[in-house]
């Protein structure tokens, strides 16, 4: 049986169908957390009432998160198999030309005789970045707010100049 091409329009509605999941599983935890305060307002509800509404909410978000865990999973499958991502962090191995001591080198065979020691393996993390979090950074610098504000505010001004002038010239002299 042949496999079926699965295309990007596929990918891009089985991401927008994970998108409504997570509304739909972040509407069952507040559901779930709203059940667990009494509320004046609905006539108050009996403790079974709240614990039987907490257990359907809370069991329907668990669901919801099982089923996100699988989705980004298949996704994750399929960036891997259309070689986008690694399957797994490269593995950086560094060489030392630099000889052993003459002691430790003598009468051992090995890499430590042929004047080449290896160094113990690093994986790659965060794409060579290491621990640095680039979100943090990002967080940090607000550059573009204020660009954004300033652009905002220039183009009120002009909104209003425009209109003043359309008011002013629109009213009859006199």
């Amino acid at each position: 049986m042949a496999s079926q091409e699965i295309t990007p329009a596929d990918r891009i509605r089985e991401l927008n169908d994970i998108s409504s999941g997570i509304a739909e599983m972040l509407r069952h935890m507040g559901q779930a957390i709203s059940a667990l305060a009494p509320n004046p307002d609905e006539g108050g509800e009996s403790m079974a009432a709240r614990k039987a509404t907490f257990d359907e909410h809370s069991k329907a978000a668990y669901t919801g998160v099982q089923a996100f865990q699988a989705k980004m999973r298949r996704q994750a499958y399929a960036l891997e198999e259309a070689g986008i991502i690694a399957a797994e962090a490269p593995v950086i191995r560094v060489k030392s030309n630099q000889p052993q001591a003459q002691g430790a080198a003598a009468g051992r065979g090995g890499p430590a005789a042929a004047g080449a020691q290896v160094v113990e393996a690093e994986r790659v993390t965060n794409g060579g970045l290491g621990n640095l979090d680039v979100g943090w950074l990002n967080s940090r610098g607000n550059k573009v707010a204020v660009e954004m504000e300033s652009e905002l505010l220039q183009e009120a001004r002009e909104l209003l100049q425009a209109e003043l002038e359309r008011k002013q010239t629109s009213e009859p002299a006199g």
